[in-house]
């Protein structure tokens, strides 16, 4: 379970656990609240996924045997990696991605929710082109 200890600024960074985010090329936080859709998105994508590398692997008959197997453990991974709360960034990215919301932490427990409201607003206040150390 994520705690606010997991959470740290540096002047030109923020570190959640182990990652680090430079605070001069985030634009913006959110909350996101994933829904039922987004779920079974995420859990067909990931079988999907899973099942083509299988199939491409096994491409002959054997991969009839081994796709099925293979779509069912990509989606057992998918549905344990499901969580309800995303706190995500909006990274300014120096090559041609551009802007892109990014997940940093995930969690399915209200508490830690509470966690990542605090932590967005703490995140609005240190980030920003107008906070980069040369500022």
């Amino acid at each position: 379970m994520l705690t606010a200890a997991d959470f740290s600024f540096t002047p030109t960074a923020l570190r959640v656990k182990k990652d680090q985010y430079p605070l001069a090329k985030i634009n913006d936080a959110r909350l996101k609240t994933n829904r039922l859709g987004d779920h079974v998105l995420r859990v067909t994508l990931i079988a999907l996924l899973v099942s083509s590398v299988v199939w491409t692997i096994c491409p002959d008959s054997f991969g009839l045997v081994t796709v099925p197997f293979a779509l069912l453990v990509g989606a057992l991974f998918g549905l344990a990696s499901v969580r309800k709360y995303e706190l995500q960034i909006e990274f300014r990215h120096s090559d041609e991605t551009g802007l892109q919301w990014l997940s940093i932490a995930k969690t399915s427990n209200a508490t830690v929710k509470a966690l990542f409201e605090q932590q967005i607003s703490l995140i609005r206040q240190h980030s920003g082109p107008d906070h980069s150390p040369e500022a």
